[in-house]
């Protein structure tokens, strides 16, 4: 059962941090997310650059707490399999009305990527509750963020796309409703172990003030 868009919106803002998986193959995309929960992280999105993609997320998502979201949609098909297979809610890189118009037919959040203040404008123009804005690391990161919300204060984004540990909370103090982060498993600046390496990105995440 898809839950309520009103609902996902909710528990996206509230993780704030949103960890991107890319990982090899199922079975590390698989280990990965458990590491990332216990570390305290309670939204993943995995891609459809994983082999067999739609059995990890069907897998996720009997796990209790946790949140799906189906990263690199960029067909229906694909859409329509992640939605089958489980997923909370769907992400892409690129802004593509149909994802829009299939989220609200659906009752599922759909979240278009932009970069441009156009694109972000129309995107919300017709109906997009959350938009990503990519590549957010080589558009300026929080200074882009604040520069887009200035005008467009009602915006809810996500920022991904080359996103360190270090900028997370510079994003969300920008106005961020959530950012898209791939490097918590691989920043050796948190620490060795995997699982306190997250709650130690956890733990610094939490001094950033929440968005709305």
């Amino acid at each position: 059962m898809i839950a309520p868009t009103h609902d996902v919106l909710q528990r996206i803002a509230s993780a704030q941090a949103i960890p991107v998986l890319r990982s090899a193959d199922p079975e590390t995309a698989l280990e990965d997310a458990r590491i990332l929960s216990q570390g305290g992280l309670s939204v993943v999105e995995v891609t459809f650059s994983i082999p067999d993609v739609e059995q990890v997320i069907k897998e996720l998502s009997s796990w209790p707490g946790l949140t799906i979201g189906a990263g690199t949609v960029l067909h229906p098909a694909q859409a329509t399999a992640a939605l089958e297979a489980g997923a909370d809610f769907l992400v892409s890189p690129i802004y593509d009305r149909w994802l829009i118009n299939e989220g609200r037919r659906g009752g599922f959040l759909a979240v278009p990527g932009c970069a441009t203040p156009t694109e972000i404008f129309k995107a919300r123009q017709d109906g997009a509750e959350l938009i990503k804005v990519f590549p957010i690391a080589r558009l300026g990161g929080a200074r882009y963020i604040k520069d887009l919300l200035a005008p467009m204060p009602e915006l809810r984004l996500m920022a991904t796309g080359g996103v360190r540990a270090s900028d997370v909370t510079d994003l969300i103090s920008a106005g961020c409703s959530a950012v898209g982060i791939g490097s918590i498993l691989t920043d050796a600046g948190l620490g060795s172990d995997p699982v306190a390496r997250v709650k130690a990105f956890v733990s610094a995440r939490l001094q950033a003030p929440s968005q709305s």
